[in-house]
């Protein structure tokens, strides 16, 4: 059994490849991606971090897209089922507002909840408006509600939602982030000082490299653990109800998903005591299997955890884990076409809240 640990720096541009996790400067030079002046092959990248001090001025209005993105912009109106809107980095556009899942009115909210209902028009105070959204201009939108058509002032107004549920997959294409929020999806590569996308709706996409804030690629040999949902969960009720394991997006430092906040993980896996979840690995092909990812206390930690890693009835990696551990890469060879299971129980110091981090867990075949 193989076992990497690495203690991370406080502050770097982070590059995960197939292999190794490099801090440095990220810059982009003529075609290539460089880690400290160093080239990485594109190919083996999974994901990018930027420590950016980068502060733009965002966009008053975000799109929430039924694909996942989402698109921080302004938007000028919907008339028709047609919302024209400007992009920061492509000016002005017109969609088809049936591919929306949100029209956030204020960028900084959270994603939409499950017990949240499509049709329905929620504002920062009072009671949400049930109907449909029927235009929006520049200070006013209309919704036909079941007491007749409503005029509001767009002042006060937080989200309409369009619909409910989960994502699609994520498929196969790069996610790419920037330092106003939005969140891309589409086929990325290296230019010179900046990164080049081709998305399905938008068309070329050049993002300078001051605005990136992270990128995250998917070749067909990587999993990332968070995004799928465990195969078994076992719980132990410490109040009311056991506490699962919660799959995070976008986690910033402070454990804060408010932007900008500095990243810390693209995806990862907060998990507290008395809990053990499991996920399928996949089965290989013959490849050898590795789990890469980052363990870190939560925010707030004030006690001790013990963390195992468990696959095919062996114990791949134990940590304790409490206030004042660092950040910690670690990296363990996992069995294929197992069940890898993360075990976290409490320390000898017992206090709350307790609980460790998985940041961006991948399971690399090579």
């Amino acid at each position: 059994m193989a076992l990497c640990l690495a203690a991370l720096s406080a502050r770097a541009d982070v590059v995960q490849t197939l292999n190794d996790r490099l801090e440095g400067k990220v810059a982009f030079v003529d075609g290539t991606l460089q880690v400290a002046g160093k080239p990485v092959a594109w190919g083996d990248v999974l994901f990018v971090i930027r420590e950016t001090d980068t502060r733009s001025i965002r966009p008053p209005e975000a799109l929430r897209m039924a694909s996942g993105e989402v698109w921080l912009c302004n938007v000028a109106s919907l008339t028709a089922g047609k919302l024209k809107v400007r992009l920061p980095l492509l000016g002005e556009r017109e969609l088809d507002a049936s591919a929306l899942r949100a029209l956030d009115f204020l960028p900084t909210l959270p994603p939409p909840e499950a017990a949240d209902k499509p049709g329905t028009l929620y504002r920062v105070k009072g009671e949400p408006v049930p109907g449909r959204l029927m235009w929006v201009d520049e200070q006013r939108v209309a919704i036909d509600s079941p007491l007749g058509v409503l005029t509001l002032s767009r002042e006060g107004l937080a989200r309409y939602l369009y619909r409910s549920g989960p994502t699609p997959p994520p498929g196969t294409e790069d996610e790419v982030s920037l330092v106003d929020g939005s969140v891309l999806r589409g086929r990325a590569t290296p230019g010179k000082g900046v990164l080049e996308m081709e998305h399905a709706a938008l068309g070329r996409i050049t993002v300078p490299d001051r605005l990136l804030r992270s990128i995250l690629r998917r070749p067909a040999s990587v999993v990332y653990v968070a995004e799928g949902a465990p195969a078994r969960v076992d719980a132990v009720p410490l109040v009311a109800k056991g506490a699962p394991p919660e799959a995070l997006e976008y986690v910033t430092q402070g454990d804060s998903r408010a932007w900008p906040g500095p990243l810390v993980a693209l995806r990862g896996i907060r998990i507290e005591p008395k809990c053990s979840a499991s996920w399928r690995v996949p089965r290989g092909q013959g490849q050898r299997l590795t789990l890469r990812a980052t363990l870190a206390p939560i925010e707030g930690m004030r006690g001790e955890v013990k963390l195992r890693l468990v696959a095919a009835g062996k114990v791949l990696l134990e940590r304790e884990v409490g206030p004042a551990s660092k950040r910690e890469a670690v990296a363990v060879d996992v069995p294929p076409d197992a069940e890898l299971a993360v075990e976290v129980d409490f320390g000898p110091l017992l206090r709350f809240p307790c609980g460790v981090l998985i940041g961006d867990p991948v399971v690399v075949g090579q």
